[in-house]
């Protein structure tokens, strides 16, 4: 799995959002993710339309976010970024060919996901609320050991 370019600008973008909670300029937001003014105006407009932030014109205008930081998790900004998590086609490797691969391919997947629903934007944009992530990192870290045991 690979976050592409883009989505890894849109989460720089909220992230930046969720910490001054104002309306942000367009130009401010260039600034300081380090995206061209052209490409922030794209990427903002995938996020509009997948309801996270808002855009206002005008003198005063700019984005800010329509949801709570809390509620804005790394896996809804993939999916609206890229269509969500997949395994790559080349991989090289037959998951049907090996049944116990595929349950770990798709198990794994699926810790991948729950962890991107739980990574919400909050826990970037304040970088001390952390606990919880690491209480879920380790319960991660016993299921692959118990996976490893079986392979």
């Amino acid at each position: 799995m690979q976050i592409n370019l883009t989505t890894r600008y849109a989460i720089r973008i909220l992230i930046y959002l969720a910490q001054n909670r104002r309306v942000v300029p367009s130009m401010e937001l260039s600034e300081i993710t380090a995206v061209s003014q052209r490409y922030l105006l794209q990427i903002a407009g995938k996020l509009r339309d997948g309801g996270l932030i808002g855009a206002n014109r005008g003198m005063t205008g700019g984005f800010h976010l329509l949801q709570e930081p809390s509620h804005i998790n790394v896996y809804d900004i993939i999916t609206y970024m890229e269509g969500g998590l997949t395994i790559p086609e080349h991989t090289g490797i037959a998951l049907d060919d090996n049944k116990l691969l595929f349950e770990v391919t798709y198990l794994l997947i699926d810790y991948l996901n729950t962890f991107m629903r739980a990574m919400t934007i909050n826990k970037f944009a304040d970088e001390s609320d952390s606990e919880g992530l690491t209480d879920f990192v380790q319960l991660i870290e016993k299921h692959i050991d118990s996976i490893k045991e079986k392979i």
